[in-house]
C-alpha cells in the first residue's frame, strides 16, 4: 500500500497509489517472492509511511527495469510515473529484447526415418 495511505496524508485511491502497488508487483515478478516476508506487518507499515523501507533490487536486475520500479515506488506520488507511461517504458525495454525464437536452442527433430522391425 501506498505511504500516503497509510499516514493518512490522503485518503483517496488513485492512479499513483496504484502506480505504486504495481512496482511492488514488478518487484515480485523480477523476485518470485514475497516482498518483506520476514517482517511483521507493523515493521512493514512503519517502514512503508517513513519511507525508509523497499525491496531489495537484485544486483542482476536490469537497469531499465529497475529505474522505472523504483519510479513507481518513489516516495512522492507526483513523481511516479501514469500507466501510459509505465507501458511505454515497458514498450522500449521489450523492442531492446532479441525476437522470439533467437538466440534459442532448437528443438530436437524428430527422427521419422526409424527402422522397421
Amino acid at each position: 500500500m501506498a505511504p500516503e495511505l497509510l499516514n493518512g496524508s490522503s485518503s483517496l485511491v488513485s492512479e499513483k497509489v496504484d502506480v505504486f502497488s504495481f512496482g511492488i508487483v514488478m518487484w515480485e515478478l523480477l523476485t518470485g517472492e514475497e516482498p518483506y516476508a520476514e517482517l511483521h506487518y507493523g515493521a512493514i507499515i512503519g517502514g512503508i509511511v517513513s519511507n525508509t523501507l523497499r525491496p531489495p533490487v537484485p544486483e542482476s536486475c536490469d537497469a531499465d527495469w529497475r529505474i522505472l520500479m523504483e519510479r513507481c515506488w518513489s516516495a512522492e506520488p507526483s513523481e511516479r510515473p501514469s500507466f501510459t507511461e509505465i507501458a511505454n517504458d515497458l514498450r522500449v525495454m521489450q523492442s531492446k529484447l532479441p525476437p522470439k525464437g533467437q538466440n534459442q536452442q532448437s528443438p530436437p527433430s524428430a527422427n521419422t526415418n526409424q527402422a522397421k522391425s
